[in-house]
Order: C-alpha cells, then structure tokens, then sequence
C-alpha cells in the first residue's frame, strides 16, 4: 500500500513537472512576443511622432498664408 501511494505521488510530481516544462516553454514564447511588439510599438510611436511634425509645420504654413492673405486685405 505505501508503495503505491509513492508511485502515485511520483507519478503526479512526473505530471507537474512537465506541466511546469511546458508552461516554461509558453512563458518563454509569450516574452518573446511580448518583445516583438514592443519593438513594433516603438516604431509605430515614432512614425506618429513624424507625422506629427509634419502636420505641425503644414498647419504653420497654412498659417504665415492666412496672415499674408488677411494682411493684403487689410491694406486693400
């Protein structure tokens, strides 16, 4: 009887260290994942910081025209 309580827990400790093995193996995959869209996350922050520029020094100039515009018929 005491032998088979050994077998069994042995046989449950095999079960879970395997377990744990395999939940490694997922943890691992996951991180790397996790990784990879960082990176890409990163790069999409600073294609929007670009576009931001640029929208930014578009509206500038859409401005210095509004004034030009609003000064000539002011003198008109």
């Amino acid at each position: 009887m005491g032998a088979e309580v050994l077998d069994k827990l042995h046989e449950k400790v095999e079960d879970l260290l395997l377990r744990l093995a395999l939940l490694e193996e997922e943890n691992k995959n996951l991180q790397l994942k996790n990784a990879a869209l960082a990176t890409q996350n990163e790069e999409r922050d600073r294609q929007i910081g670009v576009l931001y520029e640029e929208i930014a020094a578009k509206d500038k100039r859409i401005q210095e025209i509004y004034d030009k515009i609003t000064k000539a018929f002011e003198e008109t």
